[in-house]
Formats: C-alpha cells, structure tokens, sequence
C-alpha cells in the first residue's frame, strides 16, 4: 500500500525542480529532491563540500546539468591533505571527457558514453552526497553504476521529517534518513531539501568505514535558466 502511494504521489509530480507539496511525507519529499535532479533542464548549481576524519577534504565547484544524460562537474580543492582538481563531461554524445588533477600529475580520458551518467550523479546527490563521486574521480577511476543499477545499489531508508531551516534566504525542511549501500548500514543523513524547488539544498552526514567516521557537510545553491 506504502509503495502504491508514493507511485501515486510521483505520477503527480512533473519532472524537474517545483515546489513541494506541504502535505509530502519525508519520504515523498526525498522523492520530489531526486525527480527535480533527474529531469531538471539547464540547471547550474555551486557547492561546497568539507568531510572531517576519514576521507577528509574540502572541495568547492559546479555542476551543470543540462538535459537529459549531458552534464558538466568539475571540482577543486584537496583530499587527504592533497591539492586536487576533477572534471567530468558528457554533454558530448559521443564519449565522457574525465580529467583528475594532483599537484603537478594530470590524467585525461575520453571514456565510452554512459545511458546512466545524469542518474548517477543525481541520485548520488540526493542519497549518498556528491563528495563520493567526487572522491572516485579524484582516485582518476571512472564513475560506477553509469550503464545502471544504482537505485538497487544504494537506498534511504527510514525517513523521516526533520526540521525547518533556511539556506541562502532559501527556506527547506529536512529530511533524515539511514543511508544503505548493498542493504549494509552505512550513514546517518539529514537533508534539507527546498520548499519551492524541490532541490537539496544542504546536507549533513555521518559515514562509518572499517578505518573510521567520516563527518560531512554539503551545501548547494541553484540556478535555473
């Protein structure tokens, strides 16, 4: 019955950033964050990230996601004490342009196209953050599940509705929730998604490895053209 309604609540919901209906559950809210992700069109956005303990870092950047798998990233700053620089593109049909930047070493390909590329980054977005796809980039590995299979591999799960804030005069409510990776507990996150877009718009997270906690911060601001 839970499944058939979010089904429902999605088919409602046009595709792409719109504001959130006030009666959506956390669940349904989540939802909404990933739908304006996955189908928003000519939509920019800058972010911060800084991750403490293991896996520390702090990256600034942008990302683009134009229409439908074509989209631009491209990110700096450091990682594990290291200056770093990623950018990913596959706004061109005919192949994904990956380049990682460390101190003075640069590594460029020009990988195979991808049918999951702009689901990858934008569930990576709403469930796990940005930092992980960032982190492959940076290890100059190409980005996983982009033929498919990321919406099994990773999941929220028990979400619930978490406080009201505003970021960049932007007012949002979070959502908190257990973060799954292959059904493992991994993260405790709270995301604060916007009332009139739909769009995450700052995230807080709690990641558990075998070698240690990584705490992490996320903040993105969006502009739609």
């Amino acid at each position: 019955m839970k499944k058939l309604a979010m089904l429902t609540f999605l088919a409602g919901c046009a595709s792409g950033p719109r504001p959130v209906p006030s009666s959506a559950t956390a669940a349904e809210r989540l939802a909404h964050a990933e739908s304006a992700l996955l189908g928003g069109k000519n939509l920019t956005g800058s972010f911060e990230l800084d991750s403490k303990g293991e896996n520390a870092a702090h990256l600034t950047g942008t990302i683009e996601l134009v229409d439908g798998n074509a989209m631009h990233v491209v990110a700096e700053g450091n990682f594990k004490s290291e200056l770093v620089q990623v950018e990913l593109d596959s706004r061109d049909p005919t192949g994904i342009v990956r380049t990682t930047t460390k101190g003075p070493s640069v590594s460029s390909h020009r990988d195979p196209p991808a049918s999951k590329v702009r689901e990858v980054m934008a569930l990576g977005i709403a469930r796990m953050g940005l930092l992980h796809n960032l982190v492959v980039l940076t290890m100059d590995q190409p980005l996983e599940k982009t033929e498919g299979g990321y919406d099994e591999w990773v999941k929220a799960v028990e979400a619930k509705d978490g406080a009201a804030e505003s970021f960049n005069g932007e007012s949002c409510r979070r959502v908190d929730y257990v973060l799954q990776v292959e059904g493992k507990r991994m993260a405790e996150a709270s995301l604060c998604i916007a009332d009139a877009t739909g769009l995450p718009l700052q995230r807080t997270q709690t990641v558990h490895f075998e070698t240690g906690d990584m705490t992490e911060t996320e903040t993105f601001k969006w502009q739609m053209k």
